[in-house]
Protein backbone atom coordinates (compact mmCIF):
# COMPACT_ATOMS: atom_id res chain seq x y z
CA UNK A 1 0.00 0.00 0.00
CA UNK A 2 1.23 3.45 -1.07
CA UNK A 3 1.97 5.98 1.73
CA UNK A 4 -0.54 8.97 1.30
CA UNK A 5 1.18 12.00 0.08
CA UNK A 6 -0.24 14.60 2.41
CA UNK A 7 -1.52 17.96 0.74
CA UNK A 8 -2.21 20.90 2.72
CA UNK A 9 -4.53 22.10 0.36
CA UNK A 10 -6.78 18.86 -0.37
CA UNK A 11 -7.39 18.81 3.82
CA UNK A 12 -8.37 22.17 3.48
CA UNK A 13 -11.09 21.40 0.73
CA UNK A 14 -11.76 18.39 2.70
CA UNK A 15 -12.61 20.07 5.38
CA UNK A 16 -14.61 22.86 3.83
CA UNK A 17 -16.76 19.70 2.26
CA UNK A 18 -17.23 18.13 5.68
CA UNK A 19 -18.73 21.50 7.07
CA UNK A 20 -20.68 21.60 3.72
CA UNK A 21 -22.26 18.27 4.54
CA UNK A 22 -22.86 18.70 8.13
CA UNK A 23 -24.81 21.97 7.41
CA UNK A 24 -26.83 19.86 4.47
CA UNK A 25 -27.54 16.86 7.13
CA UNK A 26 -28.64 18.85 10.04
CA UNK A 27 -30.76 20.62 7.51
CA UNK A 28 -32.21 17.66 6.21
CA UNK A 29 -32.59 16.33 9.12
CA UNK A 30 -34.20 19.11 10.84
CA UNK A 31 -36.94 19.07 8.01
CA UNK A 32 -37.28 15.45 8.31
CA UNK A 33 -37.81 16.32 12.30
CA UNK A 34 -40.24 18.86 11.48
CA UNK A 35 -42.18 16.94 9.10
CA UNK A 36 -42.53 13.54 11.99
CA UNK A 37 -43.74 16.49 14.12
CA UNK A 38 -46.19 17.73 11.81
CA UNK A 39 -47.45 13.94 11.17
CA UNK A 40 -47.83 13.38 14.98
CA UNK A 41 -49.44 16.56 16.00
CA UNK A 42 -52.10 15.56 13.22
CA UNK A 43 -52.52 11.82 14.48
CA UNK A 44 -51.20 12.13 18.33
CA UNK A 45 -53.68 8.96 19.04
CA UNK A 46 -51.91 6.75 16.46
CA UNK A 47 -48.46 8.18 17.39
CA UNK A 48 -46.21 5.33 18.79
CA UNK A 49 -42.66 6.94 20.24
CA UNK A 50 -41.68 2.62 20.69
CA UNK A 51 -42.25 2.49 16.71
CA UNK A 52 -40.34 5.45 16.25
CA UNK A 53 -37.61 4.43 18.41
CA UNK A 54 -37.47 0.97 16.40
CA UNK A 55 -37.05 2.46 13.13
CA UNK A 56 -34.40 4.85 14.00
CA UNK A 57 -32.90 2.13 15.51
CA UNK A 58 -32.52 -0.12 12.57
CA UNK A 59 -31.07 2.68 10.74
CA UNK A 60 -28.65 3.41 12.55
CA UNK A 61 -27.47 -0.14 13.16
CA UNK A 62 -27.90 -0.43 9.43
CA UNK A 63 -25.35 1.79 8.47
CA UNK A 64 -22.46 -0.30 7.08
CA UNK A 65 -18.96 -0.21 8.62
CA UNK A 66 -16.17 2.33 6.66
CA UNK A 67 -13.53 0.35 5.40
CA UNK A 68 -10.08 1.56 4.11
CA UNK A 69 -11.35 1.76 0.60
CA UNK A 70 -14.46 3.41 1.39
CA UNK A 71 -13.10 6.02 3.72
CA UNK A 72 -10.50 6.97 0.94
CA UNK A 73 -13.61 7.80 -1.27
CA UNK A 74 -15.39 9.52 1.11
CA UNK A 75 -12.58 11.42 1.50
CA UNK A 76 -12.13 12.08 -2.40
CA UNK A 77 -16.05 12.77 -2.37
CA UNK A 78 -15.82 15.64 0.52
CA UNK A 79 -12.85 17.29 -0.73
CA UNK A 80 -14.39 17.62 -4.41
CA UNK A 81 -17.46 18.87 -2.26
CA UNK A 82 -15.19 21.04 -0.44
CA UNK A 83 -13.20 22.82 -3.92
CA UNK A 84 -17.33 22.84 -5.68
CA UNK A 85 -18.13 24.91 -2.66
CA UNK A 86 -14.78 27.01 -2.29
CA UNK A 87 -14.97 27.48 -6.01
CA UNK A 88 -18.33 29.17 -6.03
CA UNK A 89 -17.71 30.90 -3.00
CA UNK A 90 -14.58 32.35 -4.69
CA UNK A 91 -16.64 33.28 -7.68
CA UNK A 92 -19.72 35.38 -5.78
CA UNK A 93 -19.47 39.24 -6.97
CA UNK A 94 -18.93 39.81 -3.11
CA UNK A 95 -16.08 37.87 -2.73
CA UNK A 96 -14.18 39.23 -5.77
CA UNK A 97 -15.62 43.27 -4.26
CA UNK A 98 -13.70 42.05 -1.08
CA UNK A 99 -10.45 41.21 -3.34
CA UNK A 100 -10.84 44.50 -5.41
CA UNK A 101 -11.18 46.21 -2.03
CA UNK A 102 -8.18 44.15 -0.19
CA UNK A 103 -5.76 44.70 -2.65
CA UNK A 104 -6.58 48.63 -3.14
CA UNK A 105 -6.12 48.65 0.36
CA UNK A 106 -2.65 47.02 0.33
CA UNK A 107 -1.28 49.55 -2.58
CA UNK A 108 -2.40 52.81 -0.48
CA UNK A 109 -0.54 50.93 3.27
CA UNK A 110 2.37 50.76 0.23
CA UNK A 111 2.00 54.32 -0.91
CA UNK A 112 1.80 55.51 2.78
CA UNK A 113 4.33 53.92 3.36
CA UNK A 114 6.71 55.30 0.92
CA UNK A 115 5.62 58.56 1.51
CA UNK A 116 5.89 58.35 5.05
CA UNK A 117 9.46 57.32 4.50
CA UNK A 118 9.67 60.36 2.12
CA UNK A 119 8.31 62.22 4.46
CA UNK A 120 10.84 61.81 7.29
CA UNK A 121 14.09 60.94 4.98
CA UNK A 122 12.96 64.93 4.15
CA UNK A 123 12.99 66.12 7.97
CA UNK A 124 15.51 64.27 8.87
CA UNK A 125 18.05 66.83 6.27
CA UNK A 126 19.17 69.69 7.93
CA UNK A 127 19.30 71.60 4.56
CA UNK A 128 15.32 70.97 4.44
CA UNK A 129 12.86 73.58 4.29
CA UNK A 130 10.25 73.46 6.68
CA UNK A 131 7.76 73.95 3.80
CA UNK A 132 8.98 71.34 2.07
CA UNK A 133 9.04 68.81 5.06
CA UNK A 134 5.18 70.38 6.24
CA UNK A 135 4.47 69.30 2.95
CA UNK A 136 5.73 65.58 2.68
CA UNK A 137 3.70 65.16 5.89
CA UNK A 138 1.08 66.75 4.67
CA UNK A 139 0.75 63.77 2.00
CA UNK A 140 1.44 60.71 4.11
CA UNK A 141 -1.03 62.13 6.78
CA UNK A 142 -3.87 62.27 3.65
CA UNK A 143 -2.17 58.86 2.10
CA UNK A 144 -2.74 57.31 5.49
CA UNK A 145 -6.27 58.70 5.62
CA UNK A 146 -7.13 56.67 2.24
CA UNK A 147 -5.48 54.21 3.12
CA UNK A 148 -7.77 53.67 6.51
CA UNK A 149 -10.74 54.52 4.47
CA UNK A 150 -10.08 51.99 2.13
CA UNK A 151 -9.65 49.55 4.63
CA UNK A 152 -13.00 50.22 6.39
CA UNK A 153 -14.44 49.65 2.66
CA UNK A 154 -12.93 46.20 2.17
CA UNK A 155 -13.99 45.45 6.07
CA UNK A 156 -17.02 46.45 4.88
CA UNK A 157 -16.67 44.08 1.58
CA UNK A 158 -15.26 41.22 3.60
CA UNK A 159 -18.52 40.74 6.01
CA UNK A 160 -21.14 41.01 2.89
CA UNK A 161 -18.39 38.21 1.38
CA UNK A 162 -18.57 35.71 4.58
CA UNK A 163 -22.58 36.51 4.76
CA UNK A 164 -23.14 35.34 1.06
CA UNK A 165 -20.86 32.88 1.62
CA UNK A 166 -22.53 31.53 4.79
CA UNK A 167 -25.72 31.32 2.48
CA UNK A 168 -23.62 28.82 0.29
CA UNK A 169 -22.86 26.40 2.46
CA UNK A 170 -24.72 23.59 3.10
CA UNK A 171 -27.04 24.01 -0.23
Amino acid sequence: MATPKFDLKRVIDAGVGVTDLAVETVRDYAAEAQKRVAAAQKSVVDFDPKATYSAIEKRVVSLPTVGLSTATDAYGDLVKRGQTLVGRIRRQSSTQEAVAAAETTVAKARTTRTQAAVANKTAAKKTAAKKTVAKKRAVAKSSAKATRTSAKKTVSAGSRALVDAAQKVGD
